[in-house]
């Protein structure tokens, strides 16, 4: 239990200054005079970069060891949200926030793969895990707005950048004893590769991935524009928008521990079916509220929604590629937000149509997901 109190100190940190930095990042581009086609290719792009960035980062933290990985990418994500503060240039904030979001993608397979070395496992000690990691989440969402309407995004940029800082200098005490395989090598074709075979391997893998890739495309042509919509259509303020936000994480942390009991008791893929399922449901329902109670409702049971699915993911990998599950947790993990950035982009294109328009379509793109989803079954 000490290790896994360690870890998730270090990454719910990382993930309080990440939210707090990124939260609203939309709508700071959109202040910034960024059209909303040109933010959907930003996050589509942020999206990309992640999936490229998580299939190598897998791999290398089954060769080097969790230590490497996880330091490189809290640096790079603190020293990218500091940046941010630095300047108001579209293209170079947009490059900053790519950057951050690479860094998240580096630590969180290496840091997910601990979690099994120090427990049983189970999709439980996963709960335990994305409790703390949420909480950390929460915080940022929550502060977000406040912190921007006290100081600004400069502010949110500078203190979310030192809280990444921390997590990184938490991990140089707390983990620098766990390296033991070597130097940290970079060898990004060879770990690309090696991640790409191991999905290739299993059939059940190559299916799951199909379905979560859909799964995701429909999620973030709906979560893109939340803010947008918060602020044009429901006339949420900058504090009740991170208010909502961090709603959402609520229901997620308040979820997890009992969701990922009974996740080790129907199994990970029945619990995906029922996470898809409910998804399609609270997603077309956001855009046609107006009253402030029902959004934050409404946010809350997303939360809820939204806790049946990285358990339930983790237990299926652990079950299939258990000598190789950092890089297994990468290379879905890649699969699937290589494909779901194309969400970001769908929602950008799709805005002009009807601001409801994203959400609805995200919805059947993710119906399809799930009719697959229930076509196949682990051998």
């Amino acid at each position: 239990m000490k290790g896994i109190v360690k870890l998730s100190a270090v990454t719910s940190l990382f993930n309080a200054g990440f939210y707090l930095a990124t939260s609203l990042i939309i709508l700071y581009f959109s202040d910034l005079g960024m059209p909303e086609f040109l933010i959907g290719i930003t996050m589509t792009a942020a999206r990309l970069s992640y999936a490229l960035a998580s299939m190598f980062a897998g791999s290398m933290a089954d060769r080097v060891g969790r230590y490497y990985p996880m330091l490189l990418g809290f640096l790079v994500g603190a020293s990218s949200t500091l940046l941010l503060s630095l300047t108001r240039v579209q293209s170079v904030a947009a490059l900053l926030l790519i950057l951050a979001w690479i860094g998240y993608s580096i630590y969180s397979p290496a840091a997910l793969a601990m979690v099994s070395e120090v427990s049983e496992g189970t999709a439980l000690s996963y709960g335990w895990y994305y409790l703390f990691v949420t909480a950390g989440q929460i915080a940022g969402q929550a502060l977000s707005g406040s912190v921007i309407k006290l100081g600004g995004y400069y502010f949110a940029f500078i203190l979310g950048g030192t809280l990444c800082l921390t997590s990184a200098v938490m991990t140089w005490f707390w983990f620098k004893g766990n390296s033991p395989r070597g130097g940290m090598e970079v060898r990004i074709l060879e770990d690309f590769v090696r991640g790409v075979n191991i999905m290739m391997r299993n059939e059940y893998l190559k299916y799951l991935a199909i379905s979560l890739s859909l799964h995701g495309i429909g999620f973030t042509m709906s979560f893109t524009f939340i803010p947008l919509v918060a602020r044009i259509d429901q006339g949420l303020s900058e504090p009740e928008i991170g208010l909502a936000l961090s709603l959402w994480s609520l229901g997620n942390l308040v979820a997890t521990l009992p969701l990922g009991r009974v996740t080790d008791r129907i199994g990970g893929r029945e619990m995906l079916i029922y996470h898809l399922a409910a998804s399609s449901v609270v997603w077309w329902i956001y855009p046609f509220l107006r009253d402030a109670p029902l959004i934050y409702a409404l946010m809350l049971i997303q939360g809820f929604v939204g806790a049946m699915d990285l358990p339930a993911r983790r237990l299926i990998l652990v079950g299939i590629s258990e000598k190789e599950l950092a890089t297994a947790i990468g290379s879905l993990d890649s699969i699937t937000f290589l494909f779901s950035s194309l969400g970001n982009f769908l929602a950008g294109y799709t805005w002009y149509f009807g601001h409801w328009v994203p959400f609805v379509l995200g919805c059947l793109i993710n119906t399809i997901g799930l009719i697959l989803l229930t076509k196949v079954r682990p051998r």
